[in-house]
């Protein structure tokens, strides 16, 4: 893992570590400097049209994480059909926007649509500098798809595993854990034996299902795959009871970054407001209108104001999201021309 990693993961598994970097976010001249920051960067985005894409393929999911709002969604769980693919594709086409990420998920597990590496493709060979990526339980893998994951261009897969023991990974996903397991495995010897370039996280949601094995799962991948997530887990705009995941944070919340500059396409076609906005608040979809009609409408506009004001503890949708708790991390290391 790299050093930034391990901090991160500090700051998250850590309370004394969470206590000493929220003190930095608390300094006047720091908070100045993520403020122009902010400024510049989106400046910069909105000039080059640089939005990063979440691209929903997926509502269907197979596992039922204590953490997620996905069994309580109201929305419907479907595919995106390829009708609605090709023209949320026409859509950035037609727009100019030029995405440096593309996200093939969201709430939903994208191994459930079996187009999914044609689309990869299909992505690549349009935006063939965006990294693409998605987020994946693996537990539907097989060794075909596994080859397909290799083969299609993907950038990087973000394994959900959660958990270093059958019995904490089951209460927490409602899986087996040697399935996943076994499918990382493959992987990972795969990716050794047709030397991919793709890059392979495992993250771990914090929970009560798995306090105390951190270390055991850091321990256990860290040498075998490039980066590994703690997190805490969150509570999806007041969609899943988490309990109070920041009581040591600061009170002086940060612009989250992804409000700005990275667009989420449901699978219905909707905009969500962000990739925690489960449900689809904004009720405005690409077959009617331009995605950046969309995305730079009155209500996003909202949102985004109270962010810059320092309001978002008003905000039932942001005020327990990490992205408005990392100190304006998010901003630090962004490109500005």
């Amino acid at each position: 893992m790299r050093v930034v990693e391990r901090i991160r993961n500090a700051i998250e598994s850590n309370r004394w570590f969470e206590s000493m970097y929220n003190k930095v976010g608390t300094i006047p001249a720091y908070r100045s400097l993520i403020a122009r920051r902010v400024t510049r960067r989106v400046d910069y985005v909105e000039r080059h049209k640089q939005y990063g894409l979440m691209i929903e393929l997926s509502s269907i999911c197979n596992a039922r994480c204590v953490f997620c709002p996905h069994t309580g969604m109201k929305r419907e769980k479907r595919l995106m059909g390829d009708e609605l693919f090709d023209l949320v594709v026409n859509r950035v086409l037609e727009q100019g926007i030029q995405p440096p990420t593309i996200d093939l998920f969201n709430v939903g597990e994208p191994l459930t649509d079996r187009k999914l590496f044609v689309k990869v493709r299909k992505l690549k060979s349009l935006w063939p500098d965006a990294k693409v990526r998605i987020t994946t339980n693996l537990s539907l893998a097989t060794d075909s798809n596994i080859d397909e994951m290799l083969a299609s261009g993907l950038d990087s897969v973000h394994i959900s595993l959660n958990a270093d023991s059958e019995d904490s990974y089951f209460r927490i996903m409602g899986l087996n854990y040697q399935t996943a397991v076994r499918n990382i495995e493959t992987l990972l010897e795969k990716r050794a034996a047709t030397k991919s370039p793709l890059n392979v996280m495992l993250s771990m949601v914090l929970c009560p299902e798995n306090r105390g094995d951190e270390a055991a799962f850091v321990k256990r991948w860290s040498k075998r795959v490039d980066s590994i997530c703690l997190q805490r887990a969150v509570d999806w705009g007041g969609g899943v009871d988490v309990g109070d995941p920041y009581r040591c944070a600061s009170k002086q919340l940060y612009p989250c970054n992804d409000l700005f500059e990275r667009i989420t396409i449901l699978s219905n076609g909707e905009v969500a407001l962000c990739c925690q906005d489960y449900q689809g608040i904004i009720h405005s979809n690409v077959r009617e209108h331009s995605i950046l009609e969309i995305f730079r409408s009155r209500t996003f506009e909202a949102f985004r104001e109270s962010h810059l004001r320092g309001e978002i503890a008003s905000l039932k949708m942001c005020r327990n999201c990490f992205a408005v708790h990392s100190n304006g991390a998010n901003w630090l290391f962004k490109k500005f021309n």
